[in-house]
C-alpha cells in the first residue's frame, strides 16, 4: 500500500512490455464477445499475412533454407509467442531472420517507433519466421501484431481502442501511449546498465538515442501494443485488481470470470515450460514458468527462481526498463515494481522482490 519515490504512486514510468498484458486483455474481451476465435488464422483478419510467411529452417553461414509453413499462425500463438515471429535483439544473434528485421528497419527499438502500426506488420510479415507456428516459443513482437489485429476489427487507433475498453472503466487517468505537456514533470527519467554495474542516464547512449523524450508532449508514430504505454504504480495496481478481482474493479466490468479464468488459468505452451518451449538459446532463467495468454505463468515454483513459496498459477510480466508485476491468484496478493533501468536483466531484482513478498506471506512470518 505504500509507494516511495518522487511524486510517489504518481510518477510515471515507461512501461514497456507490460504494454501487453493491456493488449491481451482487449484481444481476449473480442473473444469473449464471439468477434475473434482464439484458434482461426490472422490471415482471416489481416491481408498482409494472406501470403504466408515461409519458415527459415536453415540459418548458419550458407544459403538460408525455407520450408512452407506447416500451419498458419493463429490468434492463440501471437498470444502465447509461439507464432515464430521474434525480437532481433534475442538468439539467435545473427540469424537470418533477424538480418531480414534490420534490412526492413524493425530492429532496435529507436527504429521500431518510426512506423505506424499497419506499416509495422507488413514489415514483419515480410520477413520468414523463425519456426513453424506453434512448434516453439520465442519473445517477440507477436503483441504488436496484435494490437494491429484490434484496429483492423474494431476500425479504431489502439490508443482509443485501450482508453475506451480498459483506462476510463478502470479510471486509469495517467496511462497511455504519450504524456501530455502538463504531466511530463512527472516522468521518471531513464538509465542503462554499463559495464561495471554503474547506472548512467540514458540520454546520449547510442542505443536508446529517443528513449528519453519519445511520447513526451506529442504522440509518437507507433502506437506500440508490445511495449508503448507510460502508466503509473496506481494506475497498473488498478489493472491488476481487475484480474485478481477475475474481471471487475469498483462496479467496472472488463471481462467476464471465466475468461480471465482461460486468460491466465492455464500454461499454454506445446512443452510444457518456458525453458522447454524455447528456440534454441532464449531464456534459461525462466525455468519452471510456463507462458499463459497475458504472461509468464509458474508451473513448478521448485525450479522457479525466486518463487519457490510462489502459487502454481501465479502469473505476470515485466518491462525492458526493469518495471515488473505479479499475481498470485491462490493467495490473493498483487505486487508492483516500478524502476527505469535498462535492459531488463540489468539486475536481480524480480527474484529478490518474489523472494521477498512470498516470505512476507509465509506460513512462518503469521
Amino acid at each position: 500500500e505504500k509507494v516511495y519515490g518522487k511524486f510517489g504512486e504518481k510518477a510515471i514510468y515507461r512501461i514497456f512490455s507490460m504494454t501487453k498484458a493491456v493488449v491481451s486483455v482487449c484481444v481476449m474481451k473480442l473473444v469473449e464477445e464471439k468477434m475473434l476465435n482464439l484458434d482461426s488464422p490472422i490471415s482471416k483478419y489481416l491481408n498482409e499475412f494472406k501470403k504466408h510467411p515461409k519458415v527459415c529452417v536453415a540459418q548458419g553461414g550458407g544459403e538460408p533454407k525455407f520450408e512452407e509453413p506447416r500451419r498458419e499462425i493463429t490468434v492463440r500463438h501471437l498470444l502465447t509467442h509461439t507464432s515464430g515471429i521474434s525480437y532481433a535483439f534475442l538468439p539467435p544473434a545473427g540469424c537470418y531472420v533477424h538480418k531480414c528485421y534490420v534490412e526492413k528497419k524493425i530492429a532496435s527499438l529507436d527504429e521500431l517507433f518510426h512506423h505506424t502500426n499497419a506499416e509495422l506488420v507488413k514489415r514483419i510479415a515480410e520477413c520468414p519466421l523463425l519456426f513453424h507456428p506453434g512448434e516453439h516459443y520465442q519473445y517477440s513482437l507477436s503483441t504488436d501484431v496484435l494490437g494491429y489485429l484490434l484496429e483492423v476489427i474494431l476500425g479504431k487507433k489502439l490508443p482509443d481502442i485501450l482508453r475506451e475498453m480498459v483506462f476510463e472503466p478502470l479510471g486509469m487517468d495517467d496511462t497511455g501511449f504519450f504524456v501530455p505537456k502538463e504531466k511530463v514533470p512527472r516522468v521518471r527519467p531513464a538509465y542503462v546498465m554499463k559495464l561495471g554495474f554503474t547506472i548512467s542516464p540514458v540520454k546520449g547512449h547510442p542505443s536508446f538515442a529517443e528513449t528519453e523524450t519519445r511520447g513526451l508532449g506529442k504522440a509518437p508514430v507507433l502506437s506500440s501494443g508490445g511495449g508503448g504505454l507510460f502508466s503509473t504504480a496506481e494506475d497498473y495496481l488498478k489493472f491488476m485488481a481487475m484480474l485478481l478481482n477475475e474481471g471487475s474493479f469498483k462496479g467496472a466490468a472488463i471481462l467476464k470470470a471465466e475468461t480471465v479464468k482461460l486468460m491466465v488459468g492455464k500454461n499454454q505452451l506445446p512443452k510444457g515450460s518456458v525453458a522447454e518451449s524455447l528456440f534454441p538459446g532464449g531464456y534459461p532463467a525462466l525455468t519452471g514458468k510456463g507462458w499463459c495468454l497475458l504472461g509468464t505463468v509458474v508451473t513448478e515454483p521448485s525450479k522457479a527462481s525466486g518463487c519457490s513459496q510462489a502459487s502454481i498459477g501465479e502469473y505476470g510480466w515485466g518491462g525492458y526498463a526493469s518495471t515488473y508485476f505479479q499475481i498470485d491468484p491462490v493467495k490473493g496478493i498483487g505486487y508492483i515494481f516500478m524502476t527505469q533501468v535498462m535492459p531488463s536483466s540489468s539486475l536481480p531484482i524480480r527474484p529478490q522482490l518474489t523472494h521477498m513478498i512470498h516470505s512476507c506471506h509465509s506460513p512462518a512470518s503469521k
